[in-house]
């Protein structure tokens, strides 16, 4: 019953949009997040349908090209045949029937009609031909094609003037094909495209080549399923596509290029990988390597993936399409496998993925070397790299995931979700990016693993609504004032119930962002304005000097911040923080953080824990900061200083809420400095009134415009990656 099912799903998931999927039984993990609503089952079976062994091909026909004419054997009765010296049109209206093609013939066609089953066995021959497909098979069944033994075949098809035919090929099929055999076939599409089916095509054993078509290398209006053999195609637009269905990589190895604009290594509905080696480079300008107007899923396998491209701009919608490694329109899924994802273009990325994307196992790298763009003349035109972006949630429940984002600009960010990320399970997460190294629009949770996150420039996890930490070990590096390592914008949106925490980065204000969610459990040390510098290990030991945890600082920042929150932490014991040049007989968690080991106590600051959060300055002043109960949604402003949400801060010199500071030299609110007004001079007159005595302007915060290269790329990361 079981194989019944599988030979019955994989009938449906190679007709086109008839796919059928059953959500997998494995139990569902309490750290489990699922965020699509299906996930298909086991890999599908072939149907016999489409398996030669069932059918019996006992009556046979050869057909010998050589010196410019052609020539076939006695035909058995129910088949007939029509010449005109280059090439034969044959047609059969009995099952069975196998047609054995050998020869050379630069000007030579072949062409079979069958209502039944059909088989061509391509016994090395050699065949192309002016404006019309060298090959042309239709079938009302199912029609096999075998490379014979070792032979090795060729098909080409050439322009003959202006050729304007749509679908024109060097192997044209109407119905389905299964492709087969342990010889080899060569193909060229000069015309425009190198196989072309108007049903489903299934590569099964071949070893196939397909050289510069000048548009697509396997086109097919139905599914197309790659369940064996070897597979190079090079073309101008898509290497695969399959305009109606979906693709199945099942086995075999497929060496994928495209060119040209827009070209893509795989264009589909759906996209399946359940295993096999699929490497693709895409060359052309907004190129994809996978490219789904639904739905990746990956099972099994190894896919490489390789952009290049550039960006185009369009005038019309006044916006960039940009390369991606892969690309879908609903879902990403990834379960097992491996994945190498590396993008070179400018604003491309390495996953853009409309919809949502899970990950509950595999591997998977990401690097984007590509830099963001931005239009000279229109504000609103600009494209960035990323590494991840999703328009809607994030889930990664399992597997090892690496993201390197090294391109310059605002927006070059390494996990992006416009909606919730979630990690859990025994994921495994790494983020380097330039800017924010993980980005949620909505929210950030974490019930289990490992992330640690770096931004070159930036947050380390920035979140535009809530943080919330219920297990897991989380390291996450900001750069420095104004940046922080988790950045969530309010504490009363920031919770943590479990897990171990550290960050470091900037500050706002007198600390960083610190967990004082309502649903905060976990106690917090906070250590601010301190100088963070690399290669020191930063200590948090209990009251008698037995180390907690350290964590060897990736960065150098002159006025930094730490956070520490982990289950060993109680409210109303004593701690101490000390910064020590070495660490000895460190147990490491992963990413420069230690959980046990001997370090130097000299020179530490003491800490009370008399609340959930207590934040520690650089001389050892202590503040405790209870539970923050302020409700605040997303999009809100901070509340001002003594303010109620939304209010604007009292003005300077003690004016009402919502007035205009005191004008300069006395004027009118809302007047212009006098003339000859020069900040570089003032009078000390001026200069008293104009920030209430401060007698001069402020520097900017220590780190805002002087953020630090520390050295690092791909093969020298931060906490040494995973």
């Amino acid at each position: 019953m079981k194989n019944l099912l599988s030979t019955f799903l994989c009938s449906l998931l190679l007709a086109g949009l008839a796919l059928s999927c059953t959500e997998a039984p494995a139990p569902r993990a309490i750290t489990r997040y699922n965020v699509l609503d299906s996930i298909p089952g086991e890999k599908p079976l072939l149907d016999k349908k489409y398996t030669p062994d069932n059918a019996a091909f006992d009556k046979l026909v050869t057909v010998t090209f050589k010196d410019g004419s052609v020539q076939c054997s006695k035909l058995p009765e129910g088949v007939s045949v029509k010449s005109d010296g280059k090439g034969m049109r044959f047609v059969s209206r009995i099952p069975g029937v196998e047609f054995r093609l050998s020869g050379r013939s630069d000007n030579g066609y072949f062409s079979v009609v069958s209502d039944s089953s059909v088989l061509v066995t391509l016994s090395g021959v050699a065949l192309s031909c002016k404006g019309l497909a060298p090959l042309q098979i239709a079938c009302g069944e199912v029609a096999f094609m075998q490379c014979a033994g070792n032979a090795h075949n060729f098909i080409v098809d050439i322009p003959a003037g202006m050729d304007t035919v749509k679908n024109a090929a060097a192997l044209s099929v109407a119905g389905d094909v299964v492709l087969y055999g342990g010889g080899n076939l060569s193909l060229c599409g000069s015309r425009r495209n190198a196989l072309y089916g108007t049903g489903r095509v299934i590569v099964n054993g071949i070893q196939l080549e397909v050289e510069n078509s000048r548009r697509d290398g396997i086109s097919a209006v139905g599914g197309i399923a790659i369940l064996n053999g070897n597979i190079k195609i090079t073309s101008v637009k898509d290497a695969i596509k399959s305009k109606r269905g979906n693709v199945l990589f099942i086995d075999g190895n497929a060496l994928l290029s495209s060119t040209g604009e827009k070209g893509d290594g795989v264009q589909s509905t759906n996209i399946y990988m359940y295993g096999g080696n699929v490497s693709i480079k895409a060359k052309g300008d907004a190129g994809r390597g996978f490219n789904a107007k639904q739905s990746v899923y990956m099972f099994d396998g190894a896919l490489s993936v390789l952009t290049e491209g550039g960006a185009v701009f369009s005038p019309k919608k006044s916006d960039y399409s940009s390369s991606a490694c892969i690309k879908c329109d609903m879902a990403m899924y990834m379960r097992g496998g491996y994945m190498n994802l590396e993008n070179h273009a400018t604003a491309g990325k390495g996953i853009n993925c409309n919809g949502k994307m899970q990950m509950d196992g595999g591997i998977m790298l990401v690097r984007n070397f590509g830099d963001d763009i931005i239009h000279q003349s229109i504000v609103d035109a600009h494209a960035s790299a990323k590494g991840i972006k999703c328009d809607s949630a994030i889930a990664i429940n399992g597997g090892k995931v690496e993201v390197l984002v090294f391109g310059n600009g605002e927006r070059c960010e390494g996990i992006e979700s416009k909606s919730d990320i979630v990690i859990g399970g025994d994921a495994s997460v790494y983020v380097y990016a330039t800017d924010d190294a993980v980005n949620s629009g909505n929210s950030f949770a974490m019930n289990g693993g490992r992330v640690y996150a770096y931004s070159a420039s930036n947050d380390g996890i920035d979140s535009n609504y809530k943080v919330t930490v219920n297990g897991g070990l989380l390291v996450a590096n900001g750069c420095g004032i104004p940046e922080q390592g988790i950045d969530c914008d309010f504490d009363a949106n920031y919770s943590v119930t479990g897990g171990t925490i550290v960050t470091i980065g900037g500050m706002m204000g007198r600390s960083p962002n610190v967990p004082r969610g309502e649903q905060t459990t976990q106690p917090a040390v906070a250590w601010s304005g301190i100088e963070l510098q690399r290669g020191k290990y930063m200590n948090l030991c209990d009251a008698g000097g037995k180390l907690i945890l350290s964590y060897k600082l990736p960065r150098t920042i002159e006025k930094g911040a730490a956070v520490i929150s982990t289950p060993m932490l109680s409210e109303g014991n004593g701690y101490m923080l000390t910064m020590s040049d070495t660490l000895i007989d460190g147990s490491s968690l992963g990413c420069g953080v230690y959980a046990s080991g001997e370090c130097t106590t000299d020179a530490a600051i003491k800490v009370a824990l008399a609340g959930i959060v207590t934040n520690v300055d650089a001389e050892g002043k202590s503040e405790t900061l209870g539970i923050d109960t302020t409700k605040f949604r997303p999009g809100m402003m901070p509340p001002p200083p003594g303010g109620a949400p939304g209010m604007m801060p009292p003005p300077p010199g003690g004016g009402a809420p919502g007035m205009m500071p005191p004008p300069h030299a006395g004027g009118a609110p809302g007047m212009m400095p006098p003339p000859g007004f020069d900040p570089k001079n003032l009078p000390d007159s001026i200069k008293e009134k104009f920030l209430a005595g401060a007698g001069k302007f402020p520097p900017p915060p220590a780190g805002m415009f002087n953020r630090r290269d520390e050295g690092y790329n791909a093969t020298n990361l931060p906490g040494g990656g995973w």
